[in-house]
């Protein structure tokens, strides 16, 4: 009898342990989903330093005295990368009476593009199998992979003109913790090689991993293609530099966010605390914050905090001067890491080192629905701190350490996709029918195989040349757009807006 009554005390435990789990759990998703319908604020003053931004090549594009011009043809509301591609190739495409202004809250490209891991790097096979779900079809699918990968050598073009930014190709491997993860990337790779046999892959088992790339029994097995890397706010600060110094039409101007933008009929008002600006267009490339200014996308897009840290390698780490990436899979989660090239005095570069982002206190779901980059979260930063020593003991040694850690606000869709399109304007339309808003943002953390050449459609849409053949330029295509720009798939539409709600996402987390 007492065993049975043990049982059933034990029985009634579990009932109101897991009652006040799934109590816990409710009360977690009602608070996320209140943040994410609620205003983004403008980016918060003091944020976490980057390791990027020191030594600022161009400290002077923070410092425009200029005041602000009352009109332009087109105002460009943040300065990180799709910004810098979407003025450049406007720029070159519209003549030189075409006024360009860059609004940037903080410092220039102090958000996203100066937080992120450097990588320049397409998963082929986790994006192959993850488009094709979305969007229902290989073709499509196959369309957004060769554009994710195109990235790649289109940032190749600029190495030798800013040798600054460490533009350079690499081998990436993605390390596997756990057997089922490593079996299920088998099968997918299998499936995307199908798809698309010009994508090299290699699988790696255990041992052939650890005898290859010095990982330890830890890592179950490997896959590994061809990616890139960069310093990519040395990158974007030398192309601002350039399009100033060639362009007197570009004005950019830090220290001053966008608080509002109101359709007049045949213009925009942008409203700043320095003034207002009349605008026959304007760009939202405020990436993760674009919900702040087009409300009807905060459902779909909204901000999510990541986590970045520079470590100096332990001493007995081996060196690949920069020519190496990896990623640590363990679904769902991953972590993600660059190695800058070698030192002048050949030592090896410092590690920069992402992730651990379902390793909060509320497994990842805490940093969603978050635009504040001025702090770090504690269990986060643990895990990122300690990753690469773990799976690469006793490869990796002592000496090494933390130089820098810092967090930054990605944008993420219910999709994962991003929003590459004209606004759709709803009430008081424009009048003339010339002007527009337009929007390229929501790049879901992959914002390095995204963001440059969804800039740069942006810009040809924007200059009214989407239908023309266009020449081959510096880090832009030839030809029609359509050519090789995933138009449908970054939509902005009702149907698009249904798709990317993010309450789509609340199954999977």
């Amino acid at each position: 009898m007492g065993g049975i009554v043990s049982t059933m005390k034990d029985g009634a435990n579990a009932l109101v342990s897991g009652a006040r789990l799934l109590t816990s759990l409710n009360t977690r998703y009602q608070n996320l989903f209140k943040r994410i319908n609620s205003e983004p604020p403008l980016p918060l003053p003091n944020p976490t330093q980057p390791y990027w931004l020191d030594d600022a090549p161009f400290p002077e594009l923070n410092e425009c005295k200029d005041p602000l011009p009352n009109e332009a043809d087109l105002v460009i509301i943040g300065s990180g990368i799709t910004a810098s591609a979407a003025a450049k190739t406007i720029l070159e495409l519209k003549p030189k009476e075409f006024k360009v202004l860059v609004l940037e809250a903080r410092e220039i490209c102090s958000g996203a593009t100066g937080r992120n891991g450097g990588h320049i790097k397409s998963d082929p096979y986790r994006d192959f199998i993850d488009h094709r779900k979305t969007l229902g079809s290989d073709e499509e699918a196959c369309q957004v992979v060769r554009f994710l990968m195109k990235h790649l050598p289109t940032f190749k073009e600029f190495a030798d003109t800013f040798p600054q930014a460490q533009i350079r190709e690499v081998e990436t491997v993605d390390f596997f913790m756990v057997e089922k993860d490593f079996e299920l990337a088998k099968k997918d790779v299998a499936i995307t090689q199908k798809a698309l046999p010009e994508i090299e892959m290699r699988i790696w088992d255990r041992e052939e991993t650890r005898a290859k790339y010095d990982a330890n029994e830890l890592v179950v097995g490997a896959v590994s293609y061809k990616a890139g890397a960069m310093w990519p706010f040395r990158f974007v600060t030398s192309l601002w530099k350039q399009l100033l110094d060639k362009y007197d039409n570009l004005t950019l101007m830090s220290h001053t966010p966008a608080l509002a933008v109101r359709n007049i009929g045949a213009a925009y008002e942008v409203e700043t605390p320095k003034g207002t600006i009349k605008a026959t267009h304007v760009l939202h490339a405020t990436n993760g914050w674009a919900g702040r200014l087009l409300p009807e996308l905060r459902p779909c897009l909204t901000g999510l905090r990541g986590h970045m840290s520079a470590q100096k390698p332990g001493d007995n780490f081996p060196g690949t001067n920069g020519q190496r990436s990896w990623s640590m899979i363990y679904l769902p989660g991953f972590d993600y890491v660059t190695q800058l090239p070698d030192n002048e005095d050949g030592t090896h570069g410092d590690v920069m080192m992402g992730g651990g982002f379902f390793r909060s206190v509320e497994e990842g779901i805490d940093n969603i629905g978050i635009w504040d980059d001025t702090t770090k979260d504690a269990m986060t930063m643990v895990h990122v701190h300690g990753i690469m020593p773990t799976l690469f003991e006793p490869k990796w040694g002592i000496g090494g350490g933390l130089r820098k850690a810092w967090s930054g606000i990605m944008g993420y869709t219910g999709d994962f996709r991003p929003f590459v399109d004209r606004v759709p304007e709803k009430g008081n339309k424009n009048k003339n029918g010339k002007g527009h808003q337009w929007i390229a943002a929501g790049f879901n953390g992959h914002g390095m195989v995204w963001s440059w050449l969804s800039g740069t459609a942006i810009g040809i849409m924007i200059a009214g040349k989407e239908e023309d053949v266009l020449e081959k330029s510096m880090g832009r295509p030839a030809g029609k757009l359509d050519d090789w720009f995933p138009r449908k798939a970054v939509s902005f539409d009702d149907k698009r807006l249904k798709a990317a709600n993010l309450k789509n996402l609340a199954g999977e987390m």
